[in-house]
């Protein structure tokens, strides 16, 4: 990790620390309300062994209703960082960008997609890890990658990000030579 992004993260964890307060100088004043709850807590000691198995019984009813929990096809793209606008690429300057992807399902079928401007460029179907190139990265350009149990067409076809089961914007940004070579 470099010098530069460690004391970033440290400041913003200092930031986001200093923001929360401390709980010691702000003790809540006991009330009648508390003071019942406390009662109600004592005799409800009791009975917690009952309602333990009624109450497990109602999770476990929950979970079978429920179905899988996790998603039917998870997308993971690898970059230097995160933004609300899209994952971050870094590439050297003049050279291509290498988007690597990770899909994450049981699922055997399912393709890939790489978008410029809404149209595809690459298309690379039932790899779990499937790795991407951009030639030439420009920030006038909208680049997606998504992923769809569905065939939403060939290269130069246009697809609307919506009809992604999950997709990322990407950014591409140029790294410096240097930082690349201690790296």
């Amino acid at each position: 990790m470099s010098y530069k992004k460690f004391v970033s993260l440290f400041a913003v964890s200092t930031l986001a620390l200093a923001a929360c307060g401390t709980t010691e100088d702000t003790e809540e004043p006991t009330t009648d309300e508390t003071e019942q709850t406390e009662e109600v807590d004592q005799t409800e000691e009791t009975t917690d062994t009952e309602e333990t198995s009624d109450s497990s019984s109602l999770i476990n009813d929950a979970i079978d209703q429920s179905g899988d929990a996790t998603p039917e096809y998870g997308l993971e793209v690898t970059g230097a960082g995160w933004t609300t606008d899209g994952i971050i690429i870094e590439h050297l300057p003049g050279e291509a960008a290498t988007i690597p992807v990770t899909i994450i399902s049981e699922e055997e079928a399912y393709n890939t997609y790489l978008l410029e401007d809404g149209a595809i460029v690459d298309v690379i179907s039932d790899e779990p890890e499937p790795e991407f190139t951009v030639e030439s990265p420009s920030d006038e350009v909208e680049y997606v990658v998504g992923v769809s149990p569905d065939d939403l067409g060939e290269v130069g076809d246009e697809v609307a990000v919506d009809d992604f089961y999950r997709s990322e914007t990407l950014l591409f940004e140029e790294a410096d030579p240097a930082e690349a070579e201690e790296e």
